[in-house]
C-alpha cells in the first residue's frame, strides 16, 4: 500500500528534497545533463572520426579502432538479488514502462538484457546459437518459469530493444533471475553472468531482513562487479520508523561483508516509481525515492567511465591527426625540394628506421623477459606461498575443529568436515585473489606502461627526425592510456566432489547395522566407530591437500592465460602502430617524388589538395581540442 506518512517524510528530508527536485513536471524523467553531456561529446567525436576517415589517412586502422571503442562502451548494469525482491519492476520503474513481465512467484528465468532502439522489440537467442525476434508482448513465452519451465525452450538469453533515453548512453539494464527460489536452475543462471558485470544493483527488501543466501551470493558479486548499488525496494510498506529500523539492519549486516567503509543505500519504491511515470506524477516519482538513486548512477556513468574513455579517445585521435599532418607537410615539402636533396634526405630516413627497427627487436625480447619474469616471480611464487601456508594452517585448524566434533555420528562428522574445509579454502582462496588481482594487474600495466612509453619514444624520435630533416613543425601529444574492462578476470571457486560422500554413507550405514546393540559388542562397536572416525579423517585430509592443489592448479592457469593473452594483444598493437608510422612516411615522400616526376601541373594540382587537407585538419584538431579541454 501507499504509506502517506511515509510519503510525506519522505518529500520533507532534505537530502531526498534535493534528488526528488530535479523532476522538471509531471510525467518528466529526471535530468541528466552529465549523462547528456557525455552522449553529446561522444556524437561529436564520431563527427570527427568521419571526417577524419573521408581525409583517407593512412592511420585508417587507428580511426576505426577507436570508433569501434566509443561504439562499443557497453556498461552492464546487471540487476541482481534474492528471488521476489522487485528486480523486473526495478528496471520497468527505471524504463517507465511495464516492458518486462511480473507475477507474484518467482518469475524470471533467463538473463534479459535491455538495450537502446527505436522501437520495442525483442530477440531470443538459443543456446544452439540460432536467433529469432519477437514481439514484446510475448516475452513471458521465453523469460518467465511459467512460460519457459526449467528452460525447457533452450533459450540462452533475450535481448529487448526499447527507446529509453536511459539507454541510450551505451548502458545496459540486465535482468537476472534470482537467487535462493525452489528453481535451483534459476540460481545457476544468475550466477554465469556475474563475470560480465561491471556494476551491480544489488536488490533488498523491507519485507524480509537480509538472508544467508543474500550474503553469500553478495560474496560472489563482489569478486566481479566494479560497483555495487545497494537498494532497500518496497519503503512503501513501512513507516518512518519502520525503514529507519531497516536501514540500519541492512547496513550493519552488509557491513560484515563490505567491510566497515560506508555503505550507502537507496532506499526505493520502484513500484511507486514505475507508477508515478506511467501517471507523470512528479509528486509520487519524488516518494518513490528512484531520482536520488539515479543521479548518483548518473554521477558514477560519467565521471568514472565517461570521463577516462573521452580523454583517452580524443588524444589518441590527437595524436593520429597530427601524425597525419607530418605526412602532408613531408609530402608538400617533396613537391617543391630537388629531387636529389629528397633522395639524400630519403637515404637518411631509412638509416633512421632501420636502427628503430634494430631497437624494436631488443624491446621484444626484453618485454617477453619481463613477461616471464611477472610469471615466474610473482604468480607461481605466489601461488606456492599461497598453498604451502594453507596446508600448514589448515592442518592445524582441521585437528582442532575434528577434535571438536569427533563424537558426532559418522555421517554429521563427515559432513562437518566436508562443510569445514570447503568453507576456509573458498575463505582463503577469495582473500588472496582479492588481494593479488591488484597487485598483478599493477605489475603487468607497470609493465605495459614502460614499454609502451619506449616504443612511443622510439615512434616519435622517428619522427623528430622527419619533421628536422625537412624542417617541418611537429607535435608530440601525451595520452593518458584506457584500460579495456574486458580483460576482467573470471576464476570461480568450484568445489570439485572426489567421492567421500560415498565413504561416508557406507560408513555410516554399514557399521552401526553389522555390529548388534547389545552390551557384549559395545568394546567391539566403540573399536568400529573409532576406526570409521579415522578413516574419515584421513580421508577428509588428502580431500582437503588435493583441494587446495586443485583451486590453486585452476587459479594459476586462469591468471596465466590472460597474462599471456594481454601480452600478445599489447605487443601487436603497439608495434603495429610504429610499423604504420613508419610506412605513412615513406610513403609521402615517395608520392611527392613520383607527382614530380610527372610534371609541374600534377605536381601544383597536388599542392592545391594538400594545402585544402592541411586546413581540414587543423580544424578538426581545433575541434577535438575543445572537447578535450571541456
Amino acid at each position: 500500500m501507499n504509506n502517506p506518512e511515509k510519503q510525506k517524510a519522505i518529500n520533507s528530508d532534505p537530502c531526498a528534497s534535493a534528488c526528488h527536485g530535479s523532476a522538471s513536471g509531471p510525467g518528466a524523467e529526471f535530468k541528466r545533463e552529465g549523462i547528456d553531456d557525455f552522449k553529446h561529446r561522444k556524437d561529436r567525436i564520431f563527427e570527427i572520426i568521419a571526417k577524419m576517415l573521408d581525409l583517407n589517412l593512412s592511420d585508417r586502422d587507428s580511426c576505426l579502432e577507436w570508433k569501434e571503442k566509443l561504439e562499443a562502451n557497453r556498461f552492464n548494469m546487471v540487476v541482481v538479488g534474492q528471488f521476489k525482491r522487485g528486480k523486473t519492476c526495478l528496471i520497468n520503474a527505471l524504463l517507465g514502462s511495464p516492458i518486462l513481465p511480473v507475477s507474484v512467484i518467482p518469475q524470471t528465468s533467463i538473463v534479459t538484457i535491455l538495450v537502446y532502439g527505436q522501437k520495442p522489440a525483442g530477440r531470443v537467442f538459443l543456446k544452439n546459437e540460432k536467433a529469432f525476434d519477437i514481439p514484446v508482448q510475448a516475452l513471458a513465452d521465453y523469460v518467465t518459469e511459467t512460460g519457459n519451465p526449467k528452460n525447457e525452450k533452450e533459450v540462452a538469453e533475450v535481448v529487448v530493444v526499447f527507446p529509453s533515453p536511459y539507454l541510450k548512453d551505451g548502458v545496459r539494464l540486465v535482468d537476472t533471475p534470482g537467487v535462493g527460489s525452489v528453481y535451483i536452475h534459476n540460481t545457476d543462471v544468475a550466477y554465469r553472468y556475474l563475470p560480465k558485470c561491471d556494476a551491480a544493483l544489488f536488490l533488498l527488501s523491507v519485507d524480509q531482513p537480509v538472508s544467508s543466501a543474500e550474503i553469500e551470493f553478495l560474496k560472489d558479486v563482489r569478486e566481479y562487479a566494479g560497483r555495487i548499488f545497494f537498494l532497500l525496494n518496497k519503503t512503501d510498506y513501512l513507516s518512518c520508523e519502520e525503514l529507519d529500523s531497516a536501514l540500519l539492519f541492512a547496513k550493519e549486516t552488509l557491513q560484515q561483508i563490505m567491510g566497515p567503509d560506508a555503505i550507502k543505500i537507496f532506499p526505493i519504491s520502484a513500484k511507486l516509481g514505475l507508477q508515478a511515470k506511467l501517471d507523470g506524477s512528479s509528486q509520487g516519482l519524488a516518494a518513490s525515492g528512484l531520482p536520488c538513486f539515479s543521479e548518483a548512477l548518473d554521477r558514477f556513468l560519467v565521471k568514472e567511465k565517461g570521463k577516462v574513455l573521452i580523454e583517452s579517445v580524443s588524444g589518441n585521435l590527437l595524436k593520429v591527426l597530427s601524425r597525419a599532418r607530418l605526412e602532408n607537410e613531408l609530402e608538400l615539402k617533396s613537391l617543391v625540394t630537388p629531387v636529389e636533396q629528397i633522395r639524400e634526405k630519403i637515404a637518411a630516413f631509412e638509416t633512421k628506421k632501420l636502427e628503430l627497427i634494430e631497437q624494436r627487436r631488443t624491446f621484444d625480447d626484453l618485454f617477453s623477459a619481463e613477461i616471464k619474469r611477472l610469471i615466474v616471480s610473482e604468480l607461481d611464487r605466489g601461488v606456492a606461498a599461497l598453498k604451502e601456508r594453507l596446508v600448514s594452517e589448515m592442518e592445524e585448524q582441521f585437528n582442532r575443529f575434528y577434535e571438536s566434533k569427533k563424537d558426532l555420528s559418522l555421517k554429521e562428522l563427515n559432513d562437518a568436515i566436508a562443510a569445514f574445509v570447503l568453507e576456509k579454502i573458498r575463505e582463503e582462496f577469495t582473500a588472496w585473489r582479492e588481494l593479488e588481482e591488484d597487485r598483478l594487474s599493477s605489475a603487468f600495466d607497470s609493465i605495459c606502461a614502460r614499454f609502451a612509453s619506449k616504443v612511443n619514444e622510439m615512434t616519435d624520435s622517428l619522427l623528430d627526425f622527419s619533421s628536422q630533416l625537412f624542417s617541418i613543425p611537429f607535435e608530440s601529444i601525451e595520452v593518458q592510456s584506457f584500460r579495456d574492462s574486458g580483460s576482467s578476470f573470471q576464476y570461480k571457486f568450484r568445489d570439485d566432489a572426489v567421492g567421500l560422500g560415498m565413504l561416508a554413507d557406507s560408513l555410516t550405514q554399514v557399521v552401526p547395522g553389522y555390529i548388534s546393540g547389545r552390551w557384549k559388542f559395545q568394546r567391539l562397536r566403540d573399536w568400529a566407530v573409532r576406526t570409521a572416525n579415522k578413516m574419515i579423517l584421513g580421508k577428509r585430509k588428502r580431500h582437503m591437500r588435493e583441494m587446495i592443489e586443485m583451486q590453486a592448479g585452476r587459479l594459476r592457469s586462469d591468471y596465466l592465460d590472460r597474462i599471456n593473452r594481454s601480452a600478445s594483444r599489447f605487443r601487436s598493437r603497439i608495434i603495429g602502430n610504429m610499423d604504420t608510422i613508419a610506412q605513412g612516411i615513406a610513403r609521402a615522400i615517395e608520392r611527392g617524388i613520383d607527382l614530380r616526376l610527372r610534371g609541374e601541373e600534377e605536381a601544383a594540382r597536388m599542392r592545391s589538395h594538400l594545402e585544402d587537407r592541411l586546413s581540414e585538419t587543423d580544424r578538426i584538431r581545433n575541434e577535438l581540442s575543445r572537447i578535450r579541454e571541456e
